[in-house]
């Protein structure tokens, strides 16, 4: 048996005695959580915002009302600042988003009244906005140009059989006739044309070896290169 007595004296046969240490982690408490451990178990409550939103994007500072970011409701913005997601600040208390702010006031103009950025940012402004997954924005975005040339060539193409699978060797053909001709760029002609049947990828004919009948009455033969 153990005694303590108030000089912290102990007595009794030693063998059957257990150290001050281990009648400690006998009798201790359970440890209380710290401060920090209490936060970091218990949710995170919702964020609040200012009706006038503080923003810096990147190193750039800007500013607008909370509606405006939430002016379409399926978009990052709107998520972002939606109270949902914590949003950290800077050391002025600025809102803070990791993205380049070169462009950032051409989306809020959008979100503000529907103003489009000129020609010469139009595709800087559409990478900016897939970002932001403002879809308004891209689908007006993609009505101008210079995006609206590239939908149309794009849609061309697509009509265009095999062109994908060719387009190595017309553009070996181009560096080929450019170099005999000396010259610096080489235009090339392709034709198109379409069958009573869709041939399979089997019976795609080469370029260097294609011919057929321009018209029944007129039998005329053309080779594409």
């Amino acid at each position: 048996m153990v005694v303590v007595t108030g000089q912290n004296k102990v007595s009794g046969n030693p063998d059957d005695a257990m150290s001050s240490s281990d009648a400690e982690d006998d009798f201790q408490e359970p440890a209380t959580p710290t401060a920090t451990q209490a936060g970091q178990a218990l949710p995170l409550l919702p964020q609040q915002f200012p009706e006038v939103v503080p923003l810096n994007v990147g190193g750039m500072y800007f500013t607008t009302r909370l509606s405006t970011l939430r002016r379409y409701e399926d978009t990052m913005l709107a998520a972002m600042f939606s109270g949902r997601h914590y949003i950290p600040t800077d050391a002025e208390g600025r809102y803070f988003i990791d993205r380049d702010g070169t462009y950032f006031g051409d989306i809020l103009n959008f979100l503000r009244s529907g103003d489009l950025p000129p020609r010469e940012r139009v595709r800087s402004v559409y990478k900016e906005a897939q970002y932001y997954s403002i879809g308004p924005l891209l689908d007006n975005l993609e009505d101008i140009q210079p995006l609206k040339g590239e939908k149309v060539r794009q849609a061309f193409l697509g009509l265009m059989p095999y062109y994908k699978d060719h387009l190595e060797r017309i553009i070996e053909i181009a560096k080929l006739r450019a170099m005999q001709r000396k010259a610096r760029f080489a235009k090339l002609k392709v034709c198109v044309f379409k069958e009573e049947m869709p041939i399979t990828p089997y019976e795609c004919p080469h370029f260097n070896s294609l011919r057929f009948e321009r018209s029944e009455s007129e039998t005329k033969l053309f080779e594409h290169h």
